[in-house]
């Protein structure tokens, strides 16, 4: 979609595009922060839209049986407005537990939600190495006896509560929180493991946090408000108008969403995913069902609108992938060529306006994007490969005489000196110069009058592998310096792609015009099929109303920390968490 008139006002098709960041201070991401997008989503005057984790990944979300609690509903009273009230955040409560704010709870009386922190994990407990549960609670094993075990909940090293258990028996250990009885860990003995420094194997544990959660009506959550909490829901709407503008982020819910506002047509938003602990992430995309019973075949088509890890440019709308499954309607597999990845390349113009004279046919006017296992590349042509785009924005920098920037991947540039009008910089390559320049803004350049160019043969084409515009030079000194803007860097090491090479269990069966992937044998569907290096596709059946329905969704693996989540005290064994914990569910 275009728009022809940037004086017209933009009233109809406003997108937005959901990012998921992880620890996010304001709407600034830290260290370590795991960006995830979500779909495009309307925001134009009279649009309804709900979200939930059945289509945004921040959501909390079970993938082993499709149960999500949370929705977002928005209606836009106006273009880029919603009113007071009309957006509505709603946790519903089943079976005793709910999700607030992308995490999942369990639901004790009065109101008090505890934090599921771990679920259906499993770890060895040693004597003398104790659980830590946190806030000063701990389980002990006080001793084994053949086939059982005394376990023992202490607070401040204090006994609460002790339980002798034989093996293959379930446990709950409570506490009294506000006056109300709450679990804070459950499980089952599996194992005994008697010796001089005896062990139990314990699994199905869940564990919750031991400092709960009160929700009232009238409580305030940033622009929100509680509105409802009964046994069934907890409900929250919007207590002021909120009002977008081109350019600005917005916070729609404090620590779960904001909505990044683009320049134009398209609307970015960011999901704030506050994980305490657990570091490593699978992030899913939007779920698709397909019943097995229809005697017609089915299909299911992903892109950037429909899962957030896709690559996808809001500033120049532009999504390149495409993922599509397709089965028979007799066969429980995925027959060949029925899974297929496809991404198409698009010219961008360069940011620099003296790049459009470049002369090379894959590079002048502008370069080729597409998106790769959702990451940006650029796209070198027929069986040449693609190459990663290390720089490319319109930021200003500026730079002191002797000062070097480092530009990625061993580059550098350095200024090596400024005279009146003219700045001296060299090109360095793991200390060692390649290229140097003298450029006199206005007045004499590489190309153009502004524009600093070094250009590499990659794959027997020219490509401008580093270009910046050298804008302002001012000296004055020591204190002399140059302004630079619109760099430009692409990697000088590309990905092959040929034809017959396999990703996953995909082949590239067409690198031109676009890049295509298809499998060549049968796959079996099951909870984990890498499709290619990083995308990979679940599934799970559930029979409703005797349909058997089988849900897909895509995912990719993004880890902040590879620390494990319930350290072991043996080799005997790996204790294990559920993948689905927080992102996905359980």
């Amino acid at each position: 979609m275009t728009y022809n008139d940037e004086k017209t006002k933009i009233s109809t098709n406003f997108y937005i595009i959901l990012f998921i960041l992880a620890v996010l201070i304001a709407i600034t991401p830290v260290e370590c922060a795991i960006e995830q997008r979500g779909p495009l989503v309307s925001i134009s005057a009279g649009q309804h839209t709900i979200l939930n984790g059945e289509n945004c990944p921040g959501f909390y979300y079970s993938t082993t049986s499709g149960t999500y609690y949370e929705s977002l509903e928005l209606n836009f009273s106006e273009d880029e407005l919603i009113e007071t009230g009309n957006a509505t955040y709603t946790s519903r409560i089943t079976y005793g537990s709910t999700a607030f704010f992308g995490k999942k709870y369990k639901v004790f009386d009065n109101g008090l939600l505890s934090e599921s922190l771990i679920s259906y994990g499993s770890r060895d407990l040693q004597q003398g190495n104790d659980y830590d549960l946190g806030n000063g609670y701990k389980l002990v094993l006080q001793g084994v006896n053949n086939d059982s075990a005394l376990l023992e909940l202490q607070k401040n090293s204090i006994p609460v509560t002790s339980k002798s258990l034989e093996v293959g028996s379930k446990f709950n250990f409570n506490t009294t929180i506000n006056g109300t009885k709450c679990t804070i860990l459950e499980g089952t003995l599996d194992q005994v493991l008697d010796g001089k420094d005896p062990i139990v194997s314990l699994t199905s544990v869940n564990q919750y946090s031991s400092n709960p959660l009160k929700i009232n009506v009238g409580d305030k959550y940033g622009k929100f408000e509680v509105t409802k909490v009964t046994d069934k829901k907890i409900e929250l709407k919007n207590r002021v108008p909120i009002q977008m503008h081109p350019g600005d982020y917005i916070t729609i819910l404090d620590n779960l969403i904001d909505f990044r506002v683009a320049d134009n047509v398209y609307r970015a938003c960011s999901y704030n995913m506050t994980k305490d602990v657990i570091k490593s992430y699978q992030i899913k995309g939007t779920s698709l069902t397909v019943n097995r019973f229809d005697s017609t075949p089915d299909s299911c088509v992903w892109t950037a609108d429909s899962f957030g890890m896709l690559f996808y440019d809001p500033e120049n709308n532009i999504s390149t992938e495409r993922l599509e499954l397709n089965l028979d309607a007799k066969n429980d597999s995925i027959p060949r060529g029925g899974l297929i990845y496809e991404s198409s390349p698009v010219k961008i113009p360069y940011r620099n306006p003296e790049m459009k004279d470049y002369g090379e046919s894959w590079f002048n006017g502008g370069y080729s994007v597409l998106g790769w296992d959702g990451e940006k590349y650029a796209y070198l042509g027929d069986d040449q490969g693609i190459v990663n785009i290390l720089m490319d924005d319109d930021n200003d920098t500026l730079l002191h005489s002797g000062e070097e920037w480092d530009l990625g991947e061993g580059y550098t540039l350095k200024v090596d000196g400024i005279e009146s009008d003219e700045v001296y910089l060299t090109v360095l390559r793991n200390n060692i110069a390649v290229y140097s320049s003298v450029i006199s803004p206005g007045n004499s350049a590489d190309l153009g009058k502004h524009t600093l160019l070094y250009n590499k043969t990659i794959k027997g084409i020219e490509v401008p592998l580093f270009s910046v515009y050298v804008d302002n030079v001012l000296e004055g000194g020591n204190s002399s310096c140059v302004t630079l803007k619109y760099p430009l860097h692409f990697s000088e090491s590309p990905l092959e792609i040929k034809a017959g090479n396999m990703f996953g269990a995909l082949t590239v069966v067409e690198t031109f015009p676009k890049i295509r992937l298809e499998n060549k044998n049968t796959l079996n569907f099951g909870s984990n099929l890498e499709v290619t290096k990083e995308i990979h596709l679940g599934s799970f059946e559930k029979t409703t109303g005797g349909n058997l329905n089988v849900t897909f969704f895509p995912f990719m693996n993004r880890v902040e920390n590879v620390n494990s989540v319930l350290p072991t005290v043996t080799q005997r064994s790996i204790p294990v968490m559920s993948v689905e914990e927080y992102l996905l569910g359980n």
